[in-house]
């Protein structure tokens, strides 16, 4: 049996740049700045609550790390790289920018891999090395939304806008 598919995926198959981006930046990037604070706080008071554990405090410095990559890349993708596509796709310039934007894109999904990977390490010396609690779990299930939004925000990104923008970028 072939698998059917749906009106709505083949929809999303072709939808523009533009809807694509607000699609990422409506539900994925409004996600990714509502939760990293709140595991930012969570996680300090964590590392609080183990003062003695110099993994926990290390796993703190890590997302922090991870947190600030994160936001520099929201505000990149936000104000150069998602305009100029949607500029190019329907007929407009550019954003100016010092930016290589192919260089960049390259770089972005190198650091989709890097923040996932530096987040899953994060989690996972939470579960090893924190003592149980109230708020490790909570942080534990915070850092579980951004983790399953993560893998479809890559997969949109890495699959569509990207190819997308360097193919808009090679026609200009």
């Amino acid at each position: 049996m072939f698998p059917v598919k749906r009106r709505s995926d083949t929809d999303k198959e072709h939808m523009s740049f533009q809807k694509i981006v607000e699609e990422i930046m409506s539900t994925h990037h409004s996600l990714l700045r509502r939760e990293l604070p709140k595991i930012s706080e969570l996680i300090k008071a964590l590392t609080t609550e183990n003062a003695e554990s110099k993994s926990i405090t290390e796993a703190q410095q890590i997302f922090e790390k991870v947190r600030a990559k994160v936001e520099a890349h929201l505000r990149d993708e936000e104000s150069v790289l998602f305009p100029t596509g949607v500029a190019l796709e329907t007929g407009g310039e550019a954003v100016p920018t010092e930016m290589n934007l192919l260089e960049r894109v390259a770089e972005m999904e190198k650091e989709h891999d890097g923040c996932g990977n530096a987040l899953a390490g994060v989690y996972q010396t939470i579960i090893d090395d924190a003592s149980a609690s109230e708020l490790k779990e909570k942080l534990l299930a915070t850092i579980e939304i951004v983790q399953e939004d993560f893998v479809s925000h890559v997969e949109k990104e890495d699959t569509k806008v990207h190819p997308m923008l360097v193919s808009l970028l090679a026609a200009r």
